[in-house]
């Protein structure tokens, strides 16, 4: 079933169900571009009622924010990390990349209770971009994970206390914010 058959049947918009199989509250798989509902999940679905999904309050992220830290045991200075944003234009394509992705995690690093893990998180973290592109993008290579046909990407490859979910979820945030 399409995402409009599916939409008339449980009577909310298209978005509403395309948001509902980004998210895995529908099973449903994505071929060539177009989602394809899976009609037992949408009547699981639809039996539940229309309960609203509970949204998130929407957070005005500081694209300009910084993160400060030190590495225990070593005389050097404190580091700090600052957010960096890039849009660029190539080849048609508009792509949006984002560095110093701390200064945006700081809840999700202060979390973590062990020294030595919330160190390891912020060298990964160091190292990793969030790539946001306009068009769809394959071919990103195996060590980039990718969300929304690859409009959303990461080079960051997680942490047993910072999955690569928590980033490309961060990257929806800011594509949403930067589009307002």
């Amino acid at each position: 079933m399409n995402t409009t058959a599916a939409a008339l049947q449980a009577n909310v918009t298209t978005n509403t169900i395309r948001t509902w199989a980004r998210r895995g509250i529908i099973a449903a798989t994505k071929t060539a571009g177009r989602w394809i509902i899976d009609t037992a999940s949408l009547a699981r679905r639809i039996a539940i009622g229309n309960r609203r999904i509970r949204k998130q309050a929407t957070v005005t992220l500081n694209l300009n924010a910084t993160y400060t830290y030190s590495t225990p045991g070593f005389p050097e200075p404190s580091e700090t990390v600052t957010t960096r944003v890039n849009t660029r234009e190539r080849d048609g394509m508009r792509m949006t990349s984002v560095r110093g992705l701390a200064p945006l995690l700081a809840d999700r690093i202060k979390a973590i209770g062990d020294e030595g893990n919330r160190l390891h998180t912020l060298m990964e973290l160091s190292t990793a971009r969030i790539v946001i592109s306009d068009t769809e993008r394959d071919g990103l290579g195996s060590l980039v994970a990718t969300r929304d046909g690859g409009r959303l990407s990461t080079t960051y490859t997680g942490t047993p206390d910072l999955p690569v979910s928590v980033v490309l979820d961060l990257a929806e945030q800011i594509r949403a914010q930067l589009a307002k």
